[in-house]
């Protein structure tokens, strides 16, 4: 029994070392790994519904442009869920929208198994599937980073975002790969499984504030002195340090500035709703396989995994104005690329250039943080996401094009213009707003 004891005791020791490690890391890390993780697994409905389309137009029978405006209704269902899953989040904490979020999600890309026609598609991917991966990802989770952090928030936001570049890079040619060898529905089941598997456990580390903690963002210390005080002193001191002292929802809504930001970010998200659903039909237009195109969607959303831990780490010591603006001028360069160019050395440019202008989203968010405080941010937040709803537009209507010419070329064009416009009205007029100059 001694020598058993002798030689257990060494582990014990390295246990108890990793507990107190452990312990000594701001919770604000630990929210942040699974949130990366939720996101993570989230975004291979990103995979599913770039790896499908074309799958679906030739099983459903139908053109590029009616299949688009089919996969655009969850574009609109999340303009109208964005706002009230940010309200949501601002009065009740993220967890919840989480856990539905990613028990809806993984459950309808299983019962996405039973479609067969286009009524059963929108009914079960609009009012399920996308449901769920709209209410409870990467909106909630800015919204974690947000409430989690300050001096951090921009390189916060980036993890989440990286984690949601990272899936895609994974996900989409594994997926392209079951789905042209064992048909696209195996592809769903296990992808569902996947989220279920992963999200729905981890969605339960999730806290609402460091304030409901006893904490301060950021891993912040209360002075030894404030420490020593009654807890109703301590917690008047947590409040005056993070009290959401920042403009209220209507007041925001009254700056010019929100609103350049707002069609800033609406160019982003309209682009990158277009180019989820029509990425790998674009590559095939230019001359790919099937499975070459996931490969390239792949290769875009692994070269923006470090881009956006760079913008994150630059948001938190340079201009987040002039990284949004530098986003808009690299994405326009890179539809310019893809239009006109050909070759590999062309391709590779493209995927730098696309993969960092569109993939700004932790500076964009943080901005918003930055200029507007944390009172209202998830309405806000939920704002944007409604805006997004231009994106069904142009995803039907790169269908549309492409169906009528049997080239992607004005769209492509006409998107890169959008993005010029954007770095210019940024460059000409966006300033933080003064709480007096309302």
């Amino acid at each position: 029994m001694e020598l058993l004891a002798i030689e257990w005791e060494p582990i014990y020791d390295l246990m108890q070392l990793i507990r107190n490690r452990a312990s000594s890391i701001y919770y604000g890390w630990w929210i942040l790994a699974a949130g990366s993780a939720i996101t993570m697994v989230g975004s291979v409905h990103s995979s599913v519904v770039s790896v499908f389309f074309l799958p679906l137009t030739r099983e459903l029978g139908i053109g590029r442009a009616a299949l688009s405006l089919l996969f655009s209704l969850a574009r609109l269902e999340g303009g109208i869920e964005g706002p009230l899953v940010g309200w949501i989040i601002d009065r009740r904490g993220p967890r919840l929208p989480i856990f539905i979020g990613a028990l809806l999600g993984g459950t309808g890309l299983i019962a996405l198994t039973a479609v067969h026609n286009e009524l059963t598609f929108v009914l079960v991917y609009v009012g399920w599937v996308a449901l769920g991966f709209q209410m409870g990802f990467l909106q909630c989770m800015h919204a974690v980073a947000n409430l989690w952090f300050m001096k951090y928030r921009t390189r916060a936001m980036s993890i989440c975002s990286s984690s949601v570049r990272l899936g895609p890079a994974i996900f989409t040619p594994l997926v392209a790969a079951i789905a042209i060898t064992q048909g696209w529905r195996a592809a769903s089941i296990l992808s569902g499984v996947v989220v279920l598997i992963v999200a729905l456990p981890l969605s339960l580390l999730i806290r609402r504030s460091p304030e409901s903690m006893g904490l301060l963002p950021d891993g912040l210390v209360a002075s030894s002195a404030e420490r020593e005080e009654p807890a109703a002193t301590h917690e008047q001191v947590i409040t005056q340090i993070t009290s959401p002292d920042g403009f209220g929802f209507g007041e925001t809504l009254k700056t010019p500035s929100f609103w350049l930001i707002a069609f800033s970010t609406t160019v982003r998200t309209t682009m990158n709703s277009a180019f989820q659903v029509h990425f790998i039909p674009i590559f095939v237009w230019k001359g790919l396989t099937e499975q070459g195109g996931a490969n390239m969607v792949g290769l875009v959303a692994l070269t923006a995994t470090p881009l956006i831990l760079l913008v994150g780490w630059l948001g938190d010591r340079w201009s987040k104005k002039n990284i949004l603006i530098m986003g808009q001028i690299a994405v326009a360069m890179a539809l310019i690329i893809l239009n006109f160019a050909n070759g590999k050395s062309a391709i590779y440019l493209f995927t730098i250039l696309f993969a960092f202008g569109a993939n700004v989203s932790p500076a964009n968010y943080s901005i918003l943080g930055e200029y507007y405080g944390r009172r209202s941010f998830a309405r806000l937040r939920g704002i944007l996401n409604s805006l997004g709803i231009v994106g069904m537009v142009a995803t039907v209507l790169a269908g549309w094009i492409f169906d009528t010419t049997e080239s992607y070329s004005i769209f492509i064009v006409g998107t890169g213009m959008s993005a010029g416009l954007a770095a210019l009205l940024l460059f000409l007029f966006l300033r933080k707003p003064e709480r007096n100059g309302i």
